[in-house]
């Protein structure tokens, strides 16, 4: 981060600072690096689409990152970068394929498809954004190097400039000379070129990282399901009876993944409660949409066992599905704090609030290429923000937001909470 100058002779002072003399060439500046370590919360790239119509869907509930020990899947050979158009219309075709899956073969077959276009698309922007870093990097290079050269030319000038300058706490132009001033002025230009294209940089590396997590989390989701239907189709070629068996140990992998996605998840929210102060009073439904699953005991086998409020259930659905219209904004549902932003095992973006009171909201399947989440963690939000936009990611059979809220690590309805407006 550059650090913020105060105006007048304060800038042009910093300058021999920040870009120093060849006689301080020793000690030079560190060159900013354009990839700064990866952190998965990147901004928006695009605004989002709101073609697809929403449909009834279930998940499994929400997990916790990958291991980042595990192999991505090797890129494939490198194909003719699709167009704006191309990419958006086989995010609808993807989400209709998705929206009419009847059984578990074809749910992942779709959810392979949608992985791969999106795969597509942010193998796109990365190869875009990559571009747009290196015409900025370019630019400061060659900024740096006028700014080296004004002062190589100037400097006895800007010296004594700034010494006359420095003297008096209003500094006046009136007080320097023709060429002093024009040093100052130009000195002025450069510093303000440097710090937009330091912000520039800054942006372009931001949006590089966030999509290099997506398409890792993209490749390994879509290597688990490509998988997954190999295992089914190899089944059916030899008979229904093999394909059922083959469906069931499809079906306990996911459940497995389930349950284990849920420890690693209690972990992020114990991590992200906040314990000081009262709880918000006021909480809204991050989106508008009919509820397709509630919370509470189910029979979707996905959904992993928990112990609630004393009693066992072998399935429970900790949060609601709410369908929506794919690109449709996500809202915070109340005022806190972002502690998470990222991928789970099966490729689903997730938000994760803190709120005072020791509460913690989570958001689940929203999109990662198209209009990723616009918060970092550390970001305070307040209720109405959005914070995400309604996706395909994850295993899913439709474009739905999935919102759980948890207090002191345990589950509670987030409809419940509306009652308190």
């Amino acid at each position: 981060m550059l650090r913020t100058f105060r105006v007048g002779v304060v800038v042009a002072l910093a300058l021999l600072v920040l870009f120093p003399t060849p006689a301080n060439a020793d000690d030079p500046t560190p060159a900013p690096s354009p990839t700064p370590p990866i952190t998965p919360s990147p901004s928006p790239s695009a605004t989002p689409s709101a073609k697809a119509s929403p449909a009834t869907a279930k998940s499994p509930s929400a997990s916790a990152s990958p291991s980042a020990s595990a192999a991505p899947l090797a890129s494939p050979t490198p194909a003719p970068t699709p167009s704006a158009e191309e990419l958006e219309a086989a995010r609808a075709r993807d989400a209709q394929l998705l929206s009419s899956a009847r059984s578990l073969a074809q749910v992942i077959d779709a959810q392979a498809l949608v992985a791969r276009d999106e795969l597509a698309a942010l193998n796109a922007e990365v190869e875009r954004v990559t571009g747009d870093l290196d015409a900025v990097g370019t630019d400061i290079a060659a900024l740096q190097a006028q700014a080296n050269d004004r002062r190589a030319i100037r400097e006895r000038l800007t010296r004594d400039a700034f010494r006359l300058a420095a003297a008096s706490a209003t500094p006046s132009l009136a007080a320097l000379s023709d060429p002093q001033i024009e040093a100052y002025r130009e000195l002025l230009a450069i510093d303000a070129s440097l710090r937009d294209a330091q912000a520039r940089l800054f942006d372009r590396a931001s949006q590089l990282a966030g999509a290099r997590e997506a398409v890792a989390a993209k490749q390994w989701q879509l290597s688990r399901l490509r998988d997954r239907a190999r295992t089914i189709a190899a089944a059916a070629a030899n008979g229904e009876g093999e394909k059922r068996a083959a469906e069931v140990v499809v079906l306990e992998a996911l459940a497995r993944d389930a349950a284990a996605a849920q420890t690693s998840l209690a972990q992020l929210v114990a991590t992200a409660m906040a314990g000081d102060g009262n709880a918000p009073s006021t909480w809204t439904l991050p989106v508008r949409g009919a509820i397709t699953q509630p919370f509470g005991p189910t029979t979707f086998p996905l959904e992993p066992a928990i112990t609630f409020r004393g009693v066992y259930y072998a399935h429970f659905h900790d949060a609601v599905d709410i369908a929506a219209v794919l690109g449709q904004p996500v809202l915070a549902a109340a005022d806190g704090r972002v502690t998470f932003v990222g991928h789970l095992p099966d490729g689903a973006m997730v938000v994760l609030i803190a709120h005072p009171g020791g509460l913690v909201s989570v958001y689940a399947h929203l999109d990662d290429t198209f209009a990723r989440p616009p918060v970092r963690i550390g970001d305070a939000v307040i209720g109405g923000q959005v914070i995400g936009f309604v996706g395909l990611t994850g295993i899913t059979t439709g474009p739905h937001l999935h919102f759980a809220v948890q207090s002191g690590g345990q589950p509670i309805d987030p409809l419940s909470l509306l009652s308190t407006r």
